[in-house]
């Protein structure tokens, strides 16, 4: 069945408004996301740099004092520093994704999970839904 043409003005401005809607919503979870994971990486760069203190002094004095298991707690920690970090990162990953989007909404060039298929017209020329929303404007 092929897709219906939306005419109906009062449906359009229905659409539309929940769209904006998702878009509020999504951008105030995206900052609360971004505020959260900032806090969080704070505290693991404390933590990081804590353990990998600790790490560096507890090897060096594993082997001055010819002491195995404080060498090999050193290493360990080190791993665990090493752990920290790779969270870290990846939340940074996660942080500048999230910013991506809220600038997207700000340009309102955002899409929630992009659909190629609902911006542009099909090839029959028959307009979709995303395209009403230039039609409307311009009246």
């Amino acid at each position: 069945m092929e897709d219906e043409i939306i005419t109906d003005e009062a449906t359009i401005i229905k659409i539309n408004n929940i769209i904006n809607k998702n878009k509020v919503d999504d951008l105030l979870r995206f900052m609360s996301k971004r505020q959260n994971i900032n806090a969080t990486n704070q505290w693991l760069g404390y933590l990081f740099y804590l353990i990998q203190t600790i790490s560096v002094f507890s090897t060096s004095l594993g082997q001055a004092y010819v002491n195995p298991y404080l060498s090999w707690s050193g290493i360990f920690l080190s791993s665990v520093g090493t752990l920290i970090h790779a969270v870290i990162n990846s939340n940074n990953k996660i942080n500048s994704s999230l910013m991506t989007n809220i600038k997207a909404i700000k340009s309102g060039s955002y899409v929630d999970e992009l659909n190629i298929d609902a911006l542009e017209e099909k090839s029959s020329g028959t307009p979709t839904i995303a395209n009403f929303k230039k039609s409307i404007t311009e009246v």
